[in-house]
């Protein structure tokens, strides 16, 4: 079924999908900023003292380490110092991998320790606690701790290749494994503290976004609660209910209807994409308000959940068939997900409720305005007949003539009416009257109205356009009265009634009282002569004007 119904509001993207430890901390100024400095001043070590004494050239080893070590730390202090200036400015900084930066500081820290004589300053062993804190920090311990294996290993190697001529090997080993520990052993706590305050940020991080898609889901169903109680028809509010249960996390929804008899037809389907058609029987036999699951491995319907692409489906009853005329009404939603979120289904029959309330808020209405239009009607109508009564007669009369519509008012009074009440009984007069309703309906024209002004007198009010001279409108009245003549059976009983027939035509000055008069007038004249057609005296040449003019 086509809808052209938009659903104002729309959900949030609710996928699962979590910021990872190196997308926060990688946007925060503050740690990037100040890796950024620990970066510059190390490169600064490194170029300030190969400025100041020179490399060494003795040592082949030492001396490619120390080449090395300016050539990164020309490119590190340039990257710093850029990324420094863009964070005073407030500009968001270039995006680098973080492991290019550990690598970087890795590479730096070695060259410092290249640079520099090791024995005499702890400013060698101490750069090494850089990189493995920017692990930590990034990723996690267990990163840190292999950060940290690797630099130690680098520094041995590196400690007893450069080892001095006085130095004994064991002597350089056991003061080299003293410098690595030490570093463990301030990194190492530090680490675990970043860590563990890094789990609980990212928990509360977590907290922050769950409720943020709560809020927003809640603001959503909300929004599709208020257009579904603006709904006119039942319909209208199926289309909402679809289309939200769509736009909530789900790929699909759709509404699926069960008749009296049975027979199953899909009302509505919405989708984030290509929609696909499942089948109709899935939930069939489901009739609760809660929501019932079904999983691939269902062993009737799984197979049709992977052709559409899904991979589990979720339904709820929002219409068990007491209301719109005995169908049971099915919302059904599909997801990629096996499991649904707690999350999920509680929305889902959060929406299923609201649907239900808009249901029977429906209902209530529909039922109240059935019943102010039955009163209306009985107001406005007659009892026995279900003609118009007298008052709805001059209502329509009365706006006829505002508007200068020309009309033709016809009064009806029967002949022997009396005689067959009296005769028969005032059932059978009863009969009669319904009788005569029916064949002043029959014979009616466009845009006539049909009334019984009491008793045995009836009104039509027709258009005068509907008439080309006064004895069109002559033979119609003529009609009428061969019409009521037929016989009647009334109660059982056979009786004939005549009529007399009076019409006025309104000439756009007189007003309703004065039409019907003319009317009654021209009524009387016609019972007087023994019943048939008469015209007042002014309706001749009125219809005459009307049809030279046109």
């Amino acid at each position: 079924m086509s809808r052209s119904l938009e659903l104002v509001s729309s959900f949030p993207n609710l996928e699962r999908k979590e910021t990872s430890r190196v997308e926060l901390i990688s946007t925060n100024g503050a740690v990037v900023g100040a890796f950024a400095l620990t970066r510059a001043t190390m490169a600064v070590v490194i170029l300030g003292t190969l400025f100041a004494r020179g490399a060494e050239s003795e040592q082949p080893v030492l001396f490619i380490l120390q080449t090395v070590g300016a050539a990164t730390a020309v490119v590190a202090l340039l990257m710093s110092v850029n990324t420094l200036i863009r964070q005073l400015k407030r500009r968001p900084t270039y995006s680098t991998h973080p492991w290019s930066l550990i690598i970087l500081d890795s590479i730096l820290a070695i060259g410092v320790m290249a640079v520099i004589d090791v024995d005499s300053t702890p400013l060698a062993w101490i750069a090494l606690i850089t990189p493995v804190l920017e692990t930590a920090v990034l990723f996690s311990v267990t990163g840190a701790g292999l950060t940290w294996v690797g630099l130690s290993l680098a520094f041995l190697a590196v400690r007893i290749a450069t080892g001095g001529a006085d130095d004994t090997a064991s002597e350089t080993l056991v003061l080299s494994l003293q410098q690595v520990l030490a570093v463990l052993f301030v990194a190492g706590p530090a680490a675990l503290m970043v860590d563990s305050a890094q789990e609980r940020i990212d928990s509360l991080a977590y907290a922050r976004r769950s409720s943020d898609r709560t809020s927003q889901r809640l603001r959503g169903i909300t929004e599709s609660a208020r257009l579904m109680s603006q709904q006119k028809s039942l319909d209208e509010i199926l289309g909402v209910a679809s289309k939200s249960a769509a736009s909530m996390g789900f790929e699909q929804a759709d509404i699926v209807i069960q008749d009296a008899d049975g027979t199953l037809q899909l009302h509505s389907s919405d989708a984030n994409g290509q929609p696909n058609l499942l089948p109709l029987e899935i939930f069939r036999d489901h009739h609760g308000e809660s929501v019932a699951s079904i999983a691939p491995n269902d062993p009737e319907f799984g197979d049709a959940l992977r052709l559409a692409g899904v991979a589990s489906g979720h339904a709820l009853i929002l219409s068990s068939g007491e209301g719109r005329d005995g169908h049971r009404v099915l919302l059904r939603a599909w997801s990629k997900r096996e499991v649904a979120t707690p999350e999920d289904l509680r929305a889902l029959e959060l929406l299923g409720g609201h649907a239900r309330e808009a249901f029977r808020a429906n209902e209530v209405l529909n039922k109240a305005q059935a019943h102010a239009d039955q009163l209306q009607y009985e107001v406005r109508h007659d009892g026995l007949t279900g003609l118009a009564n007298r008052a709805y007669v001059l209502e329509v009369l009365q706006k006829r003539l505002e508007t200068a519509k020309p009309t033709t008012l016809i009064f009806i009074d029967l002949d022997g009416f009396k005689s067959v009440n009296d005769t028969h009984g005032h059932k059978a007069g009863d009969d009669a009257l319904v009788a005569i309703a029916d064949r002043l309906r029959s014979t009616g024209r466009g845009g006539e109205l049909a009334g019984r002004m009491g008793g045995d007198e009836f009104i039509l009010l027709t258009p005068l356009t509907v008439f080309d001279t006064a004895e069109t409108l002559r033979s119609y009245g003529d009609a009428i009265v061969r019409a009521i003549g037929e016989p009647i059976v009334a109660d059982g009983h056979h009786a004939q009634l005549g009529a007399s027939v009076g019409i006025a035509v309104h000439d756009g000055r007189i007003g309703p009282d004065q039409l019907i008069s003319l009317a009654d007038d021209a009524m009387y004249e016609a019972k007087r002569r023994g019943g048939g057609t008469m015209l007042s005296p002014s309706s001749e040449p009125l219809v005459e004007q009307m049809r030279n003019a046109s």
